[in-house]
C-alpha cells in the first residue's frame, strides 16, 4: 500500500510519517510512505496537485495540510480559503482521477460551540471564524467531487515536532511562574501519536464518510493547563479568566468537544483518555 502524506512537515504530518511504517500487519505487510511538503507540491494549484499525484500514484492520500493559525486567518482570508478549501478540492479531484482514496483532516471549529453536549457527526456545522468556515468549505468541496473519502474531524492537537498549547504553557510557566487560562472554552485535547494510529485504522478498515476522532473526555483549557503542571510537578499558578478578558481577532467555539462513538463502533478502537495521552507526551519531553 502506497500512502501519500501531504503536509508532512506539520505537527500531525510528521507524526504520521514516523508512525505509519510501524503499523504493518498480516493484512498490510508492506506500507510505502511518501512524505510531501509545500516545496514539493502546492495544493492551491490544481495542475501542480494533479501532476504530483499522477507521478506518485498513491493508493491513499492523507491531507494534513492546513492554514491553522486561527487569528491570522481573519486577516489572511484568501490564503485560508486557498489552502483549507480550494486545496482540499484539488486533492480530492486529483485523487479521484488517480483512483486514490482521500483521508482529509478537519476540525472541531466547523461548529459554533453553542451545544451543551459533545458534537456528533450529524450535528449541523455552523463555523464562526474564517478558519472554521474555510475548513468546512473544504469538507463540502471534497464531498461534492464524489471522490472516495473519509473526513476526520479532530480537536486541540498537540504533539512532538511543533509548538502547541502544552509547550506554550510550560514555557510561560517557566518564565513567570504563573499563567492565565480561560475557563469557558471546552474541548477534547488530542495527542498526534494517538490520532496517527486512528488515521491508520480509518485507512486499514476502509472507513468512509465523516468521523470525529479525539482523545476521550472533555475539559476546559484551564483544566488542561492545571493537569499539565500537575503531571510535570511544576509549581506554577494557573489563574482562571474568561474568553471575554482576551482581545483576539477570531471568535472561537465555547464548547467544541467531540463525540467519537461512531469512530469507535466502526473501527473497534477506543481513543484513550486525554489525561493518559498527555502524561505519555510529557514523558517524551523529559
Amino acid at each position: 500500500m502506497k500512502i501519500l502524506v501531504l503536509g508532512s512537515q506539520g505537527m500531525l504530518g510528521r507524526s504520521l510519517v514516523s508512525k505509519l511504517p510501524g503499523f504493518v500487519n498480516a493484512s498490510f505487510p508492506a506500507i510505502e510512505v511518501i512524505a510531501a511538503n509545500h516545496a514539493q507540491v502546492d495544493i492551491t494549484q490544481g495542475s501542480d496537485t494533479s501532476r504530483f499525484i499522477d507521478q506518485t500514484k498513491p493508493d491513499i492520500i492523507v491531507n494534513c495540510t492546513a492554514f491553522t493559525n486561527v487569528d491570522a486567518c481573519e486577516t489572511h482570508i484568501s490564503e485560508a480559503f486557498a489552502v483549507n478549501a480550494t486545496g482540499a478540492k484539488h486533492i480530492a479531484l486529483a485523487g479521484k482521477e488517480a483512483g486514490a482514496k482521500v483521508i482529509h483532516i478537519s476540525t472541531d471549529y466547523v461548529f459554533d460551540g453553542t451545544k451543551n453536549h459533545s458534537y456528533v457527526e450529524t450535528d449541523s456545522p455552523n463555523p464562526i471564524s474564517i478558519y472554521g468556515k474555510s475548513k468546512y468549505n473544504g469538507e463540502l468541496a471534497i464531498q461534492e467531487t464524489q471522490a472516495e473519502y473519509a473526513i476526520i474531524r479532530t480537536a486541540w492537537l498537540y504533539g512532538q515536532y511543533k509548538k502547541n498549547f502544552v509547550t506554550t504553557m510550560l514555557d510561560m510557566g517557566k518564565k513567570s511562574g504563573a499563567v492565565s487560562v480561560v475557563t469557558d472554552q471546552f474541548g477534547s485535547p488530542t495527542y498526534t501519536a494517538d490520532l496517527s494510529y486512528a488515521i491508520w485504522n480509518v485507512i486499514s478498515k476502509d472507513l468512509q464518510g465523516i468521523y470525529h476522532v479525539a482523545n476521550t473526555g472533555t475539559c476546559s483549557r484551564y483544566e488542561w493547563a492545571r493537569k499539565i503542571f500537575e503531571l510535570t510537578g511544576n509549581k506554577v499558578s494557573v489563574h482562571p479568566v474568561k474568553t471575554s478578558d482576551y482581545k483576539r481577532a477570531a471568535t472561537v467555539p465555547q464548547n467544541s468537544s467531540l463525540n467519537c462513538v461512531k469512530y469507535t463502533t466502526a473501527s473497534g478502537h477506543t481513543m484513550r483518555p486525554w489525561q493518559e495521552a498527555l502524561e505519555e507526551y510529557l514523558g517524551t519531553m523529559l
